[in-house]
């Protein structure tokens, strides 16, 4: 139940302007007949207490003309009875949803007033009605916002229960509430946007957006690793927002730590035998002590994270740490702070004692910037600065910090093209492109394929306690037709994928992911072509190996697992 006592100041205004304005005493009571607010006059004339069933009557009926005060059947028993000093009433409930929530009156204590209410009497009960409902509507409005906000304050006291940051957030990614773990996390940000596209990288925020459930989507915030998870928020199958759960689940905070992180890579981890791979190996041997910038580009999947670990780890830096900054996951307001860290007091919530940036934690090793063309325009100058001083100043602070520490950027963007649209800066593009890489894609290096396949064969039956020893002749022909859109990174899924699926020790190809082919290409003579080269490098090598008269064929033909007259047979076709 509403009670009107609540919105007393509220009331007692509204009845003040209504007199001034239409010249007459007025006055509210609540459904327990107390007096809740009155123009001075009529708590003059009939103090604050009223005739309980005059209030009953009104409540019941919903409006009553009281025209002979003292002398009507609802006037028995009151103290005012056959000398009322009112000369007439109307009176109405008041009504919300429905129910009765107290009464208002219009009262005259004059001939004049009494004639003229008379005189207009609908027009006067016209004018309450009015009144009424605008008190009723004002009222109702008040109590849900006051609702509302008491209901934001147990939400906030329920959010700040939780030690890992929480945030609630309506339809259009806008932060409406958080708890205060969430806001100690972010503050070193301008958290008065409100909006999570400042906090979050921008996939993570449309798949939000869209009402997808996410669990612990690994991410970096501010130096922490952190897991975040999002359950929408939906009413009638309509996205309305989304609660959103940030645990941070390791910071990276000394040399020690980093370096556990580095793993045995080296040149032998870059699997492949085609003249492509040899020449960039031999390339990474001349420039892996240098102390110049390194840009690294290729496709995605084509392993270039993995190359920039091998320089590192068979160059002079490598007992240093290795330190990997994703620049496609760092939202563009935290990225002066990721980089160049920030000082005690640097902001609200900072700290104490600061924080390290990646640049200094990268000192005497190697910092890897991945995915750099997703790096802001307006953080691009800023690290051309670094680049050609090796010295920064953390965020809030006053001394200049030297480091000694070799870049290594990487990127599947056309950087030239990037400059061009002036989406890149030119200046810095020239600074880390001192030693360019290129990796080959994966269709490029069609003879590295079944030595990588049977890599991650190896890896996965370890990892998922396999044992399939071999893949089918079907399986290795699909693997050097397909154009492996997604280079080694989607071989190891397919692998994966096969491994998980396959029930004999030989995978088929009904253990392949479908993609596979749907995706092959449509040119058939390009893929026969691509396989019967691939038939004859094959051959070719193993009659090297093994001679080219007939003691060696027989040699090669068993090695290849054919016949010595299905190998003359492709010889001839080869010649033809």
């Amino acid at each position: 139940m509403i009670l009107l006592n609540q919105f007393k100041e509220d009331l007692q205004s509204i009845i003040e302007s209504i007199s001034t304005i239409i010249n007459i005493e007025a006055a509210v009571f609540d459904v327990q007949s107390h007096l809740v607010a009155s123009t001075e006059s009529y708590l003059q004339h009939k103090g604050n207490t009223v005739h309980a069933p005059s209030i009953k009557e009104v409540l019941i009926n919903g409006n009553v003309l009281v025209n002979k005060p003292g002398y009507m059947k609802s006037c028995i028993g009151c103290r005012f009875k056959e000398h009322c000093p009112a000369t007439i009433e109307i009176l109405n409930s008041l009504m919300i949803e429905d129910e009765p929530i107290g009464v208002i009156t219009l009262t005259s204590f004059t001939k004049e007033g009494h004639d003229e209410i008379t005189k207009n009497t609908n027009i006067y009960i016209e004018v309450l009605n009015i009144i009424s409902q605008l008190i009723s509507d004002i009222v109702f409005l008040k109590h849900k916002r006051n609702s509302f906000e008491n209901m934001q304050v147990a939400l906030q006291e329920i959010l700040d229960i939780s030690p890992d940051p929480l945030l609630i957030i309506d339809n259009k990614g806008l932060v409406t509430n958080l708890s205060s773990s969430a806001l100690n996390m972010f503050s070193f940000c301008d958290f008065y946007t409100k909006s999570i596209s400042q906090l979050l990288p921008e996939g993570l925020v449309n798949r939000i957006l869209r009402g997808t459930s996410l669990s612990n989507r690994r991410i970096e915030i501010n130096n922490n690793y952190a897991n975040v998870s999002s359950s929408p928020i939906r009413s009638n199958n309509i996205f309305n927002g989304a609660v959103i759960h940030i645990s941070e689940s390791k910071t990276i905070l000394n040399r020690k730590e980093i370096e556990e992180t580095n793993d045995t890579i080296s040149l032998k981890s870059i699997k492949g035998d085609c003249k492509l791979i040899k020449k960039l190996k031999k390339k990474v041997r001349k420039i892996s002590s240098s102390t110049s910038t390194v840009l690294i580009t290729g496709e995605t999947g084509t392993g270039k994270g993995l190359l920039a670990k091998t320089i590192h780890n068979i160059s002079n830096r490598s007992n240093g740490p290795f330190i990997s900054v994703n620049c496609a996951s760092i939202p563009e307001t935290l990225f002066e702070s990721e980089l160049f860290g920030y000082v005690e007091g640097a902001f609200t919530g900072a700290k104490k004692g600061g924080k390290p940036g990646r640049f200094e934690l990268a000192q005497g090793g190697t910092l890897f910037l991945d995915e750099i063309g997703e790096m802001p325009i307006s953080m691009q100058s800023k690290l051309l600065g670094v680049l050609q001083d090796f010295s920064f100043e953390r965020v809030g602070g006053i001394t200049s910090i030297p480091v000694d520490i070799r870049v290594i950027a990487a990127t599947n963007k056309d950087i030239e093209e990037m400059v061009q649209k002036k989406e890149f800066r030119s200046d810095l593009y020239y600074r880390l492109n001192v030693i360019p890489i290129d990796l080959p894609p994966l269709r490029a290096r069609i003879n590295d394929i079944e030595i990588l396949a049977y890599q991650f064969l190896k890896e996965y039956n370890s990892k998922l306690h396999k044992n399939i020893t071999k893949f089918s002749n079907e399986v290795i022909s699909l693997f050097m037709s397909y154009d492996w859109p997604g280079n080694i990174r989607e071989l190891q899924n397919v692998i994966e994928y096969g491994v998980n699926i396959e029930e004999t020790d030989i995978m088929t190809l009904s253990s392949l992911p479908q993609r596979l082919f749907r995706n092959r290409s449509g040119d058939t003579d390009k893929i026969k072509t691509k396989i019967k080269n691939t038939e004859l490098e094959a051959i070719i090598a193993s009659l090297d190996k093994h001679g080219w008269d007939v003691k060696g064929k027989t040699a090669a033909a068993k090695e290849l697992g054919i016949g010595l007259r299905t190998l003359y047979r492709k010889l001839k076709s080869y010649e033809d």
